[in-house]
């Protein structure tokens, strides 16, 4: 048989195969029972009647993606009076200039409420999704559970609400692409189609949340012109980063996320959603298409990089939108959404804007939700007036005009202001404050590094002594502040609040154990009882410990400067609490981890740090105690029984108790040496701590061990580091380390 390619790219290809012609025969057998199969009503607004029509009875929708019910949600409603009433409904079906398949499209339109309104002129706001069920089985596509918080809110304030299912799903042929190039060629398309109709005014706006909030990217990056603006919710601008980024993949990334639109494709569209069975039958010459998707993604989940094929680099919408949109985004997003992560649109944003795009920003303490869902629970980031801002949006973007609107209290925003039409930045911290402001992060903030001091402590200035950590995998403990396997610097208490937005950076060296580890870093506010609030995160493959498309070899023990971006944030630490940096090996967001993880070897202090952006308290310490020393011994290899002569040089400002640590069973000749105040042995450790005399005016320090004896004595014994004691902690110094082998008397 001959099909269309299943790339997209309109081209045909001859198949022969078995299996393609018992598919044939079997889409063959059932168009008898689908009705016509080639008739259309051709009007002047675009084909009717569509061949394939759905099978009568009940509707049956898994997911509740069917139109037609009373599914009144949880959403909030415009304060403005009606000015128009509910209009004609259609439902039309377009030939895709693509390849031909069809794209369903419905749209409902106002009309006046008077006699002397002008009927048309009509602004159209779009949803493009694949999750809706075919529009022409319900009785009306107003209540569509897709597009209710749109129709019920804006046809009668004079805009017209259209949806359109993407191809592959709903009534639309062809196969779902998840964001691929003829999909993306059959949203412009429909954009197109509405704007030219002799009752619209020439403006859409296309909105949506997740994949509804990916598909107004498709429009803009083409440069459509009637495309006038776009409200994407938590939208996806690059699948490939937002599943495999810098090599850290989801667990969706594994073939589930291309699996998981091919059911909806097949199983919740089936012929009993309402899809013809026709139009079903031709997704079943799909597989290849999805096999693709499901072959690449195992690649990149493995690899961490984009494929050679081309297929993610080809759902990439980013490129174009700068150069060739001319429209405005109202682009919201939760900052606590983990499903599409808040680095998927910030800092991208600031390329839009110095293109010259008009770009305002609703951020929020939100998850993978709407702004005004949570009403009953009373939650903190619930906007009542939701809609109303929206409206001031449309009224400004799709027909020009100002509307006064009631906003919730926020710092430099009155409720009764006229805006033009929505703040440029409407923000919510973690303190659950509302602020306005010109851009974001807001212009207090300043860009600040704070270092992370040897002795754990946040500091102002780099740390001149440096030690190492270890992190590693430990199933039985928390992500917390000093938990068991991570490293932790944390600041003082802050006197009066420290505010930090945007992306903090962490730079550090690490020394991995094995040639695939990875590393996650969370940030955390720490109040005066320990209870730790997370602020943000990150994760990376140390595969990728610098950006780049392609991975690096990690060489075990062999060092790695990271750069560790977190996910963009606006967060509160409060007086009284502190910030707390968490290193682990664990996972978040539902990313997957090394499958074999193995530690790592932490540098603080010297240039580790964090760079955020921030105002406030000055949380690093300034000018610290310092210390440094070094290890002199009179050999590296002993016979059993010698003596072993350890000199120590410490320099510590101010001047602090010094102690060394050896092997246990080394023997520390305390009666031969006058620098040794004490010992204490750690059995557990297999260490014995030896405490040196108050040094107030020098800095080096003499004592003898003797090495053990025997058979048993044999091997390489590691000896310090050495320390000095700082608030009642040991800082370990480096330099003060050193290895020694000894040779047993055989018996």
């Amino acid at each position: 048989m001959t099909r269309r390619d299943a790339g997209g790219d309109g081209t045909e290809r001859t198949d022969v195969s078995r299996r393609g012609l018992l598919r044939a025969g079997a889409a063959a057998t059932a168009l008898p029972f689908v009705g016509a199969a080639s008739g259309r009503e051709a009007t002047d607004e675009g084909p009717l009647a569509p061949a394939d029509e759905p099978l009568p009875g009940p509707t049956v929708a898994p997911l509740g993606y069917d139109c037609g019910e009373d599914q009144t949600g949880d959403y909030t409603e415009v304060s403005r009076g009606p000015t128009h009433d509910f209009g004609e409904e259609r439902v039309v079906e377009l030939d895709s200039e693509a390849d031909g398949e069809k794209i369903q499209l419905g749209y409902i339109k106002p009309e006046p409420l008077a006699d002397d309104q002008p009927d048309g002129d009509y602004p159209v706001i779009l949803r493009a999704t694949p999750y809706v069920s075919d529009l022409r089985k319900p009785d009306s596509i107003r209540d569509c559970v897709r597009i209710e918080r749109l129709t019920e809110n804006f046809v009668q304030q004079g805009y017209a609400v259209a949806v359109v299912a993407v191809r592959g799903t709903g009534g639309s042929g062809g196969c779902m692409e998840l964001f691929g190039a003829t999909e993306q060629a059959d949203v412009n398309q429909a954009v197109t189609y509405l704007g030219t109709r002799e009752w619209s005014n020439g403006n859409v706006g296309i909105i949506g949340r997740s994949y509804d909030g990916t598909t107004p990217w498709m429009a803009a990056r083409a440069g459509n012109p009637h495309l006038a603006t776009i409200v994407p919710y938590s939208g996806v601008t690059d699948v490939f980063e937002l599943m495999y980024k810098r090599g850290a993949p989801e667990s969706r990334g594994y073939g589930v996320l291309p699996a998981l639109y091919y059911a909806i494709s097949l199983a919740e569209h089936a012929p009993t959603s309402g899809t013809g069975l026709a139009t079903y039958l031709s997704r079943a010459q799909c597989p290849d298409n999805y096999a693709a998707g499901t072959a690449w993604s195992v690649y990149s989940g493995a690899t961490g990089e984009r494929d050679p094929s081309g297929y993610w680099t080809e759902r990439v919408l980013k490129p174009g939108v700068a150069r060739n949109y001319e429209g405005s985004i109202l682009l919201v997003h939760g900052l606590q959404d983990w499903n599409v992560d808040p680095s998927q649109v910030y800092p991208w944003v600031d390329e839009l804007r110095a293109a010259g795009i008009k770009t305002h920003l609703y951020l929020g303490q939100f998850g993978h939700r709407y702004p005004d869902d949570g009403r009953e629970k009373g939650e903190p980031n619930y906007n009542e007036q939701w809609q109303d801002y929206l409206l001031a949006w449309f009224e400004s973007e799709l027909k020009g005009d100002s509307y006064v609107g009631e906003f919730p209290e926020a710092e430099g925003i009155d409720p009764d202001e006229t805006y033009d039409p929505v703040p440029k930045a409407y923000v919510q911290n973690s303190a659950t404050e509302w602020y306005t402001a010109e851009s974001w992060p807001p212009e207090p903030a300043e860009p600040r590094t704070l270092y992370l001091g040897s002795d754990g402590q946040f500091r102002a200035t780099p740390d001149p002594e440096t030690t190492t950590g270890r992190v590693f995998k430990d199933e039985t403990s928390s992500v917390e502040p000093g938990a068991r396997g991570t490293v932790t610097v944390q600041s003082d208490p802050v006197d009066e609040r420290f505010r930090l937005a945007g992306t903090p950076t962490l730079s550090l060296t690490v020394t991995p154990t094995s040639s695939a580890p990875h590393l996650t870093a969370h940030l955390f506010a720490v109040d005066a009882e320990g209870t730790a609030e997370r602020l943000g995160w990150g994760q990376i493959d140390l595969r990728y410990a610098q950006p780049g498309p392609e991975a690096d070899t990690v060489v075990p023990g062999e060092a790695l400067s990271v750069s560790l971006p977190i996910e963009p944030l606006d967060a509160v630490v409060p007086a009284g609490s502190s910030l707390a940096l968490v290193l682990n090996q664990g996972t978040v967001s539902g990313r997957t981890e090394s499958p074999t993880p193995t530690p790592l070897v932490v540098q603080t202090g010297g240039d580790a740090s964090l760079t955020v952006e921030a105002w406030g308290a000055d949380l690093g310490r300034g000018a610290q105690p310092t210390a440094a020393g070094r290890r002199a011994t009179d050999g590296t290899a002993y016979q059993g029984g010698a003596t072993a002569r350890q000199t120590l040089t410490v320099s510590a400002d101010p001047p602090a108790p010094v102690r060394d640590t050896v092997p246990a069973s080394w023997n520390v000749l305390a009666a031969d040496s006058e620098d040794v105040a004490r010992t204490e042995t750690d059995s557990e450790a297999g260490v014995t701590h030896v405490y040196l005399q108050p040094a107030a005016d020098r800095e080096t320090f003499e004592y003898f061990v003797e090495v053990p004896d025997g058979p048993d004595g044999s091997g390489v014994y590691s000896l310090g580091p050495a320390a000095v004691e700082r608030d009642g902690n040991w800082v370990p110094l480096s330099g003060t380390s050193a290895d020694a082998f000894v040779a047993g008397t055989p018996e």
